[in-house]
């Protein structure tokens, strides 16, 4: 009598502890992160594989990964005891492995048709498939709680330190832990966090992570600690993180006990810096225009004084803006904006002209360079 696949299936199940204890060895012997395994674990883990097995090969069918969660449940444990998520999966195929041995030795055995022999090989490999899909989404799983759990951690000692002049001794506990050191001087950092793509938030080609971002604002003696707050990524780091992709604000230089002043500097430089240039702007850069917010009538009249009558809004009046701005940073230089405008020389003397025409000035002082490029702040900002 030619034997089924249930039958053969019964026979392997007969083998339980032989082929766990085999099963075992292999994995020791090959993966060495296993070392932290305990043995009977390791049994157990390797006898609900082949029972998984067994079970496959007398049903003729593979259970839906959601409805038998044990190839998560033996991720989320060797996670837990560190093992990596290849060699996960690599175990699991030494002890499908030999069980599968086991199938073929007793498919012989008991003369099963080699169709069937072939019907129940691929059925094993298809539950080979099955523990991978579970395993990987297991560790997707487990790598974004991770990470969850280590931004909010990371989100709460930044805003316990910058919000405190006086953090508590748990406060500073954690702060050591991240490797901050209090005999040392950090910066408060602020950036936008990477614009939201297909449903999903991350970094674009060229543009700083909250990873990036650690690993340039630490010096290899202290750390950084960096985490995304909503749409900004803030940080605390121990050097000048160097970005050339995006705008950037950094805080001073200070002792980690004076960190909310850098964090109050580098708010005022954020107003400012977000709307300007890629790379790091620091209050040594912008000096008086982090003064500029909130300065409403003083904004207003020099708006109204010196933007408005060249009507903005126009072409001919946004190059005439452009020119004045251009001609403010050159240093008064007519042949250097020429060149960044790529004008002609008279053409930039022309638009001063007709600058100088609208708003009516006769003198240009110090004062009145000063106001011009205050009204230009405060107007590429809108405080209209």
């Amino acid at each position: 009598m030619v034997a089924g696949l249930a039958q053969v299936a019964q026979k392997v199940k007969d083998l339980d502890d032989t082929i766990a204890d085999s099963a075992a060895d292999r994995i020791y012997s090959e993966l060495a992160s296993y070392v932290d395994v305990p043995r009977d674990q390791l049994l157990a883990s390797v006898r609900t594989n082949a029972a998984r097995a067994v079970e496959v090969l007398t049903s003729g069918t593979i259970a839906e990964a959601e409805e038998v969660p044990e190839s998560r449940a033996t991720t989320r444990a060797r996670i837990d005891q560190n093992v990596p998520i290849e060699d996960i999966i690599r175990a699991y195929r030494i002890s499908l492995n030999v069980v599968h041995e086991a199938f073929i030795a007793e498919a012989a055995d008991q003369g099963l048709e080699p169709q069937l022999t072939l019907e129940g090989s691929t059925l094993m490999w298809q539950l080979g498939d099955w523990f991978t899909t579970g395993a990987a989404a297991e560790f997707r799983y487990q790598a974004g709680a991770a990470a969850l759990r280590e931004s909010f951690a990371a989100s709460a000692l930044i805003r316990s330190l910058i919000e405190s002049e006086d953090p508590g001794p748990e406060t500073l506990l954690k702060a050591r832990r991240y490797g901050l050191d209090f005999d040392r001087d950090y910066a408060v950092i602020i950036c936008a966090a990477p614009e939201e793509s297909g449903g999903r938030r991350g970094p674009g080609r060229g543009e700083p992570s909250v990873e990036s971002l650690k690993v340039a604002g630490s010096d290899g003696r202290r750390s950084a600690v960096v985490a995304q707050m909503d749409a900004r990524i803030i940080g605390i780091v121990a050097r000048t993180p160097v970005t050339a992709s995006v705008p950037v604000a950094i805080g001073p230089f200070v002792p980690l006990s004076r960190i909310t002043e850098s964090a109050r500097i580098c708010e005022n430089v954020w107003t400012i810096a977000h709307r300007g240039e890629p790379g790091v702007h620091s209050l040594t850069d912008l000096s008086w225009q982090v003064a500029v917010p909130g300065q409403s009538d003083l904004n207003r009249h020099l708006i109204d004084r010196f933007i408005l009558p060249l009507r903005p809004d126009t072409a001919a009046g946004a190059d005439v803006l452009e020119t004045v701005r251009m001609w403010i940073r050159t240093v008064m230089s007519v042949k250097k904006t020429a060149e960044v405008l790529h004008v002609h020389e008279n053409t930039v003397r022309y638009r001063l002209q007709r600058f100088h025409d609208a708003v009516g000035i006769t003198e240009l002082g110090t004062k009145e360079l000063l106001d011009i490029a205050w009204a230009l702040a405060a107007f590429d900002l809108g405080e209209v």
